[in-house]
């Protein structure tokens, strides 16, 4: 048997939203919602979409992570979050079944590197949606998908 280095994958910003992730990866995926400590989701001056940081006094931040993401869909996540991000290794609570608590699992995610674009507040996931989407949709998604 032939083990694949899959990867349980956590979004907080763009991705979280399915007519993004479809538009990224090849697979299909279980996703669950889930939450994460210590980090803090800031605006991205002049960008639709969010970036990580690290925060340890931040509340609780909700996103989706999606399940046993297969390594060429890795490779197409990093190609669309570029050089601006690095995946990283987190502890999420994620409600991996559909009855029960949620379960402390590892995930990836994508943590800032442009710190000097970030701006200081919070980036606001109802605005994005109602008006950054169709936008983000138009020019970062179509710039930055993975070319087959």
């Amino acid at each position: 048997m032939i083990m694949r280095d899959c990867k349980h994958v956590f979004t907080y910003g763009s991705l979280m939203f399915p007519v993004v992730w479809r538009g990224v990866v090849r697979g299909d995926y279980h996703s669950a919602t889930a939450v994460l400590s210590g980090l803090r989701r800031l605006c991205v001056r002049g960008e639709e979409h969010p970036a990580l940081v690290v925060a340890p006094q931040a509340s609780a931040l909700a996103g989706v992570v999606y399940f046993d993401v297969e390594p060429d869909d890795l490779a197409r996540l990093d190609y669309f979050e570029g050089r601006e991000y690095a995946r990283v290794s987190l502890s999420v609570q994620a409600k991996a079944h559909e009855a029960g608590r949620p379960d402390f699992i590892t995930a990836d995610a994508y943590l800032a590197l442009n710190i000097d674009d970030l701006l200081t507040c919070d980036w606001d996931v109802a605005a994005f949606e109602r008006d950054g989407l169709p936008r983000f949709l138009a020019r970062y998604a179509v710039d930055n998908a993975p070319r087959d």
